[in-house]
């Protein structure tokens, strides 16, 4: 890898107050372009927070990235200023305790906070995201996979497996089945009354329980099969929002890929890394995809619903979902990591359909643009339903599932996004 150092990070008082009528994105980015002497060039549409990103370059040339949150109503865990304002602390969390891992993160450049926003630059990191290979004319599944052996070893075996604690009881239940539960009355209002009301409605010709419903009863009737799927410990929190869009890569002549970490969660407590690789599949099976596509949605009746994408998924989408498991089954020192936690792939597929599920009012709380592949605008209301509906599609399936006896069928759960949604 080519030795990058970690900058250190420029603390930036401004020398004035808020504007008349208070800080608006724009007078925000502003004050930091103003503090900073900076000419601030196109958006960058790319990310899934509500945070504006933009291309930028200082008086000597340096190009740079600007990052500008500002505090708003209705922005769930994770998107807030708070969050926003932790990751610096996470970053330098992860400097002190995993120094090979933190080789990997994009220096934060300066940092910049007001009474109610905050900001951030880095430098410019010509690259593509994890999963580009992916969308390529040929499946890409062997780059990708590839590519992402090197990021699984840094931020998993470098990086969460360096420090460890055992993992208080409850902890699955509380942290992640909790955290879409916390987050549903953001959607009230926003989706219609029969999904967030009724106890069952139909998608894509499957009758689903109501979410809330299906999580009462894991962490009641499958209570023992629950606490079998949790972590026995969490390690050091080494991300927290591994989506494939916060890991950047680019290829150097002669050598393998080199690649960038970029926007962790902002968490500063233990963490589960299962949680991490989760949200990597995620990124391939519904995220991503509905972000780039735009998903498609028919109410073809009282309660009754299809859901897919706009157009067909990519044919690598498909490969490395279906071939993930498998892939991290198999990867060197992940084995032994989980050695006496045999119950941590059934736990990424609970995790997977749970972040399907919490994406939902995340997507409410991001206005930005997401034009899909073909410049087609997706608002946030059409990314929250489709990501509500499919999150109902899985859960109740793996449902079923953990109510059978034997292990349960990963392939099948994932083909209900993979294979078997409408589109196109």
């Amino acid at each position: 890898m080519t030795d990058v150092r970690y900058t250190d990070v420029q603390h930036i008082d401004l020398p004035f107050g808020p504007p008349a009528g208070g800080w608006t994105d724009e007078s925000a980015l502003a004050a930091v372009a103003g503090a900073l002497g900076l000419s601030v060039g196109d958006e960058i549409l790319d990310g899934g927070s509500p945070a504006r990103v933009y291309r930028a370059g200082t008086a000597s040339g340096e190009a740079l990235v600007v990052k500008v949150l500002v505090a708003g109503d209705g922005v769930v865990d994770g998107h807030d200023l708070t969050s926003f304002r932790h990751k610096l602390r996470q970053i330098e969390l992860i400097r002190a305790g995993a120094p090979r891992l933190a080789a990997h993160y994009l220096p934060i450049v300066h940092a910049l906070d007001g009474d109610t926003w905050s900001a951030c630059t880095t430098p410019y990191y010509a690259s593509e995201d994890l999963a580009a290979p992916l969308r390529g004319p040929s499946d890409g599944a062997e780059t990708f996979f590839r590519r992402y052996t090197a990021v699984v070893r840094a931020l998993v075996l470098d990086g969460y497996a360096v420090h460890a604690v055992p993992a208080p009881a409850g902890h699955l239940a509380a942290i992640t089945v909790g955290r879409f539960l916390r987050r549903l009355p953001v959607l009230r209002g926003a989706l219609p009354a029969e999904l967030l009301d009724a106890d069952r409605f139909v998608v894509n010709g499957v009758p689903c329980d109501a979410p809330r419903l299906v999580l009462d009863r894991l962490t009641a009737r499958h209570s023992d099969r629950l606490a079998r799927m949790a972590p026995v410990r969490l390690m050091l929190p080494a991300h927290g929002d591994a989506n494939t869009r916060n890991l950047l890569l680019r290829e150097l002549p002669g050598t393998d890929a080199e690649f960038r970490i970029i926007d962790p969660r902002g968490a500063t407590d233990p963490w589960d890394p299962v949680y991490d690789l989760a949200k990597t599949l995620f990124s391939l099976s519904v995220w991503d995809p509905g972000l780039r596509l735009g998903f498609s949605v028919r109410r073809s009746g009282r309660g009754e619903y299809e859901v897919g994408f706009r157009q067909q998924v990519f044919p690598g989408y498909r490969a490395a979902i279906h071939r993930f498991l498998p892939f991290l089954r198999a990867t060197d020192g992940l084995a032994e990591l989980f050695e006496d936690d045999p119950h941590w792939l059934e736990r990424l597929l609970l995790l997977h359909d749970l972040h399907v599920l919490a994406e939902a009012p995340c997507r409410l709380s991001d206005p930005k643009p997401k034009p899909d592949v073909r410049g087609a605008n997706s608002t946030p209301t059409e990314l929250a339903l489709g990501h509500y509906l499919l999150g109902a599609l899985l859960i109740n399936d793996l449902d079923v599932q953990l109510g059978r006896p034997g292990e349960l069928d990963a392939d099948r759960h994932l083909a209900l996004v993979a294979d078997h949604l409408p589109g196109g």
